[in-house]
């Protein structure tokens, strides 16, 4: 398994890459459009790769976010979406508007990427639901423990992401206090 390769852009387009690595090979990468913005011809860099071998393809798919790749490898597991729709999904949505969109059940959000239905999209959201998004690394350690006390305390998950975005403490206990006002 290919995790990562270090080379120079010698080909850029907005979703291709090629990166030729000093030993002389050169691989061509998927990239999202948030990706593709960041490089240029000629630079050095670093990409992380999530490699997909099919019967008739072996694939790279490069990522210089990890929390982007963690997003990518979410949505090929899911039934019925491919390794294009993901890509499209990370080349449409940030890592953040992508866990928000999720945590809120905001199925416009996906709709508003090409490919993407509304059918497509509230099952991306029923099936990631599940998932325990609100423990991802854009989010702060307080948020989560706030989060898990008051699921502790009895109150629903839906509701209680749905307002924490909206409370503007710094820490786990002035954010629960904040968070109890609004839920009550």
């Amino acid at each position: 398994m290919i995790k990562a390769i270090e080379g120079v852009v010698t080909k850029k387009d907005p979703a291709f890459v090629v990166l030729k690595t000093i030993s002389g090979v050169s691989y061509g990468i998927f990239i999202s459009l948030f990706c593709s913005a960041k490089l240029n011809k000629g630079e050095k860099t670093e990409l992380n790769t999530t490699q997909i071998i099919r019967e008739d393809a072996n694939l790279l798919y490069g990522f210089l976010d990890a929390s982007e790749q963690k997003m990518f490898e979410m949505l090929i597991k899911l039934n019925g979406i491919g390794a294009s729709t993901a890509m499209a999904i990370c080349s449409s949505l940030s890592p953040n508007a992508f866990s928000n969109a999720i945590i809120s059940g905001n199925a416009d959000t996906f709709k508003s990427v090409p490919g993407i239905g509304p059918k497509t999209a509230r099952r991306i959201i029923a099936e990631l639901s599940d998932a325990k998004l609100i423990s991802d690394e854009s989010v702060e350690d307080y948020q989560n423990e706030a989060l898990l006390a008051l699921e502790a305390l009895g109150f629903k998950r839906e509701k209680i992401v749905k307002i924490l975005p909206d409370c503007k403490s710094a820490n786990t206990s002035e954010l629960v206090k904040e968070a109890l006002k609004k839920l009550a």
